[in-house]
């Protein structure tokens, strides 16, 4: 199974969570130090539909401000580079430093562009669909997004292993997730599960401790569910020789 063989490639390769650590750590120092941290213990919970780095962050159902914009560029110029060492460590390799920095310099515009991008067509989707269809079209909007999440991810991962401009990686993406999308889709609900557990943990545990806590033990759990959907799109890629 590829979450089987995902954590035992995280146990000799852990630092493939150092990146979402550290973001995190840095985002949180910000927000503390500047006063601007006021979530209260609640009953809430969010799925993490989105694209991109994991971060404890995306747990909240927080508004756009400056902090927002601020991490949404921390996370779009990490993302080559941590998606190059979930390729590495799938490969049995491990890269430097300087290969990650270069990584996450060049994809960090054009992940940026594909985050706002993502953000506008989501919300779009799901507002169109809820109008015209109700309760059922939340329904559909979910299913949806299940589907475009676990695209769009492997399009990430194309456009960093293949090195190819968006419109080449995306019909190579949906090529292979035609390939296997069961396994793909359940994957995809597994991060949606896990997401949505801990974003509920995360706003009924609100104290600092407890969030570092939150902290790590996300970023390492989606670093291993990530690592899996690694496996599974190089899987699919084998297959499509």
């Amino acid at each position: 199974m590829p979450i089987l063989e995902a954590c035992r490639t995280f146990k000799k390769q852990p630092y493939i969570v150092l990146q979402p650590f550290l973001i995190d750590a840095i985002l949180l120092a910000v927000l503390y130090g500047s006063h601007a941290w006021e979530v209260q213990s609640q009953w809430s919970s969010r799925v993490i539909l989105g694209i991109g780095i994991p971060s404890v962050f995306q747990l909240y159902s927080l508004p756009f401000t400056w902090f927002m914009l601020a991490a949404a560029v921390l996370w779009s110029f990490a993302q080559g580079g941590y998606i190059s060492t979930l390729a590495a460590a799938c490969r049995g390799s491990k890269l430097h430093a300087s290969q990650i920095l270069r990584a996450n310099l060049r994809f960090g515009p054009p992940f940026l562009l594909l985050q706002a991008a993502m953000v506008l067509a989501t919300s779009t989707v799901s507002t169109l669909l809820i109008l015209l269809f109700g309760a059922i079209g939340s329904g559909a909007a979910l299913l949806f997004f299940i589907a475009f999440r676990i695209l769009f991810v492997f399009l990430e991962f194309t456009v960093v292993t293949d090195r190819v401009p968006f419109d080449a990686a995306f019909r190579r993406a949906f090529r292979s997730l035609k390939q296997h999308w069961p396994a793909s889709v359940a994957m995809a609900a597994v991060i949606l599960v896990v997401s949505g557990l801990a974003s509920l943990a995360a706003n009924l545990f609100a104290a600092p401790v407890q969030l570092v806590l939150i902290l790590i033990v996300y970023d390492t759990m989606m670093s291993v569910l990530l690592l899996a959907l690694m496996l599974t799109y190089q899987e699919a890629r084998r297959y499509e020789g």
